[in-house]
């Protein structure tokens, strides 16, 4: 009995002492090395804009920009899966680093290691691979949770792709379980091209030490369209004001579209304050969740928002992936980053800001179909009547907030 007692204090002491550990790690990397990463100037062109809600039209689009490069070939992905949507993506990127074009690909480290495989016979035919946010020692568990969640293609420095599709099967409805995908992304010819490069060209510099960004050939003469929109890039930095100052400036409506939604504090009084104020508020989440913790916290801002009259809408027509705001049916944000405390202070994202009309009427009219087409409307006491399990997993995950 003495000896089972004494090997279970043991244990109990290992983990704590590792649970220590890791804290200690993660939160010195924040007081050491946070204050250094990167603070980018929101960049603001002149465009011609097409939007996407549907990943085969995306996909479609992107493989023929593909085919069509002549110069050089920029990929940036959170996840890219060597699935038959990635092998085919790599079949034709080997087809056009064989015919001279230059091909890059960078993706996220811990969502790599399919990839990993395949480096070797990419390089053989030309096609240059490299992961962004490896592991470091010190400082493991803070950089572990420091990723690089941009999605970014650039076609010869005149076509440029951002938005929440990733590279993968599931991201065009092939995962049964998850169903058709609803997501947004945008391709860009014009001014704001040249940023997307820049961005891709310093997060490859950060990941190979290979910089590229004087190479005037990745930066062609482009012809500014006629609509306007602002970049700005984010490295767990700077993303909180910006959202702050966007939504804070509503008169009449908000719309919130998001997997996830966890945001700050400084945010959620933004919110409240809106609402105190008479503006609408209509936030649209997935049912389906592909996090076990992410979606019982959310109900610790939800409750209190809806409770003062917020409108939330449970997507249930497969898995929405989305991630935008519009304000006052005027402009919209819509980018990279979720609505949560992940993408405002550990990841690295890229969002754009958009006074467009035709562009905010294309975001908003999606938008307000998936949630008369296929979402439910969540009522106060439905969120009241989660189980106790449920409940439970709320207050847990709330304790972690700031790691979701």
């Amino acid at each position: 009995m003495h000896l089972f007692i004494n090997t279970l204090f043991i244990l109990i002491t290992l983990v704590l002492l590792l649970i220590v550990a890791i804290l200690l790690d993660i939160f010195s990397g924040l007081r050491v090395k946070h204050a250094l990463n990167r603070e980018y100037k929101p960049k603001t062109g002149f465009n011609n804009f097409r939007y996407f809600s549907n990943g085969h039209e995306l996909y479609e689009d992107m493989e023929q920009s593909i085919r069509n490069a002549k110069n050089h070939i920029h990929l940036s992905f959170f996840i890219f899966t060597p699935d038959e949507v990635g092998n085919k993506w790599l079949h034709l990127l080997k087809q056009k680093a064989v015919e001279g074009v230059e091909v890059r690909i960078l993706i996220d480290a811990l969502n790599g290691f399919r990839l990993r495989k395949q480096k070797a016979a990419l390089a053989k035919e030309g096609v240059h691979l490299a992961f962004s946010g490896k592991l470091t020692f010190p400082f493991t568990f803070y950089y572990l949770n420091r990723r690089n969640h941009r999605k970014i293609m650039v076609i010869d420095g005149r076509i440029g792709y951002f938005g929440g599709f990733n590279v993968s099967r599931e991201y065009i409805g092939r995962k049964p379980e998850m169903g058709p995908w609803h997501d947004n992304h945008l391709r860009i010819i014009g001014e704001s091209v040249h940023d997307l490069q820049r961005l891709f060209l310093i997060d490859w510099k950060r990941s190979t030490k290979i910089d590229l960004q004087n190479n005037t050939s990745y930066f062609p003469e482009v012809e500014p369209g006629p609509s306007k929109i602002t970049l700005l890039g984010s490295d767990g930095k700077q993303l909180e004001d910006f959202f702050a100052e966007k939504l804070n400036a509503a008169q009449s409506s908000i719309f919130i579209g998001s997997p996830y939604f966890i945001p700050s504090e400084r945010l959620m009084k933004v919110l409240q304050d809106k609402l105190m104020h008479g503006v609408t508020l209509t936030i649209v989440l997935p049912m389906k969740k592909d996090h076990g913790l992410v979606q019982p916290a959310s109900y610790l801002y939800l409750k209190p928002l809806v409770e003062n009259g917020a409108r939330l809408y449970h997507f249930y027509q497969g898995f929405y992936h989305a991630k935008l705001f519009i304000v006052d049916r005027q402009f919209c944000y819509l980018g990279t980053a979720n609505f949560d405390q992940r993408s405002l202070f550990w990841n690295d994202e890229l969002s754009g800001f958009t006074k467009d009309p035709v562009l905010v009427h294309h975001v908003l009219r999606q938008l307000e179909k998936e949630i008369r087409d296929g979402s439910k409307l969540v009522s106060l006491k439905q969120i009241q009547k989660r189980s106790s399990v449920e409940k439970i997993k709320s207050i847990f995950s709330g304790w972690i907030r700031f790691f979701l």
